[in-house]
C-alpha cells in the first residue's frame, strides 16, 4: 500500500501562516480550526492532503467569496508562492529566479513542491525555447488552477513576461499544463 499523501507543514506555513495569516478574518480562522488546521496552536509536522485541500477550499471561500472557485484557487496558488518565497529556502530560490530564467524555475519545480510534500512528480517537455508542457502527477487541489496560479508566479519571478498556463488534459489528480511565455527579462536571458 502506498504512503499517505501529506502536506508538510512547511507548506501549510507558507499559505496559511505567512501569506495569509493577517488576512484572515476570526471568522475564516475559525473555520480553519474547525477543519482541522488552529493557527493559534504549533503546525503539526504534516497535514493529509485531503486535509489540506480542506484548508485551501476554507481560505478561498473566506477571501474570495465574490469569485467562482476556478479564480479563487488560482489566487490561493499565487499566495502559495508568495508565502513559499517568505520562507529560508523561497527566499533563496527567489534570489537565484532570475538568472535560473523560466525554462530552468520549470526544470526545478518537482524538487521544490518535492520540499513541501511527500508525492509530487513533475515531467518537463520542451517544446521550443519559450513554450513547454509540466505534467503534474497531484496539482495539490480540488481544480488545477491552484497549481496555474503557483506556476506562472514562478515563471514571472524568473523574469518571463506575457505568461499562460492553460489545462492541456486534467483527469481529477493529475494535470498536463501547457506553458508559454513572450520573453523573458534580460538578466533572465538564459531561460
Amino acid at each position: 500500500m502506498p504512503p499517505e499523501k501529506v502536506v508538510f507543514a512547511t507548506a501549510v506555513e507558507a499559505l496559511f501562516v505567512r501569506a495569509l495569516g493577517g488576512n484572515l478574518s476570526s471568522l475564516a480562522r475559525r473555520r480553519l480550526r474547525e477543519a482541522g488546521l488552529d493557527l493559534e496552536k504549533p503546525l503539526a509536522v504534516s497535514y493529509p492532503l485531503d486535509d489540506w485541500k480542506t484548508f485551501v477550499h476554507v481560505a478561498s471561500g473566506a477571501l474570495y467569496p465574490h469569485l467562482e472557485p476556478v479564480e479563487a484557487h488560482w489566487w490561493m496558488g499565487i499566495h502559495f508562492l508568495e508565502g513559499y518565497l517568505q520562507t529560508f529556502t523561497g527566499r533563496v530560490v527567489a534570489e537565484l529566479a532570475p538568472a535560473l530564467g523560466p525554462r530552468r524555475m520549470l526544470e526545478r519545480i518537482g524538487q521544490d513542491l518535492r520540499s513541501g510534500n511527500n508525492f509530487s512528480e513533475v515531467e518537463l517537455v520542451g517544446h521550443s525555447p519559450r513554450h513547454c508542457e509540466l505534467w503534474m502527477n497531484d496539482v495539490l487541489d480540488d481544480v488545477p488552477s491552484f497549481a496555474a496560479g503557483f506556476i506562472l508566479r514562478a515563471q514571472q519571478l524568473a523574469g518571463a513576461r506575457g505568461v499562460h498556463v492553460d489545462v492541456a488534459s486534467y483527469d481529477g489528480t493529475a494535470c498536463t499544463f501547457d506553458i508559454r511565455w513572450r520573453e523573458a527579462l534580460p538578466q533572465a536571458a538564459n531561460g
